[in-house]
């Protein structure tokens, strides 16, 4: 079952996101070069990275092949445009609480090697630690 955030409430969390950066990084002297926005990581394809942006989607696929969890950021699944976090299933033991119910609807902060699939930027997540909650 996929659930979709409604235009507005994405609208909603990228201000968030944006006052957010600005308080970090007003008050930590933080800028936003601590990692890249979302809609610029198909930009960086191949490099070890921070990626940052809302959580506007997600699906766990438990009948799938290797039960993969999709964090969708910037916009929902299908879209072209977004970037995707991907969490297999082995690695879902990780995770305290389960990533697709925890993560939706926070701006986060993921670190790891930016690959393509199928023109969609994805980073393939093993652990909590390369995923930083803003």
């Amino acid at each position: 079952m996929k659930r979709v955030m409604g235009e507005d409430k994405v609208k909603r969390l990228l201000l968030v996101g944006v006052a957010l950066l600005l308080l970090v990084s007003g008050n930590t002297g933080c800028t936003a070069s601590a990692g890249i926005s979302w809609d610029r990581a198909k930009d960086h394809i191949g490099e070890s990275i921070t990626v940052y942006g809302p959580v506007v989607d997600t699906h766990y696929a438990s009948d799938s092949k290797g039960q993969p969890t999709f964090l969708n950021i910037g916009k929902p699944y299908p879209d072209p445009g977004r970037f995707t976090v991907v969490i297999w299933g082995e690695d879902r033991a990780n995770f305290a609480s389960p990533p697709e119910v925890y993560y939706e609807g926070k701006i986060i902060f993921v670190t790891g090697l930016v690959t393509d699939y199928e023109g969609i930027p994805e980073i393939e997540v093993k652990t909590p630690a390369q995923i930083q909650e803003q």
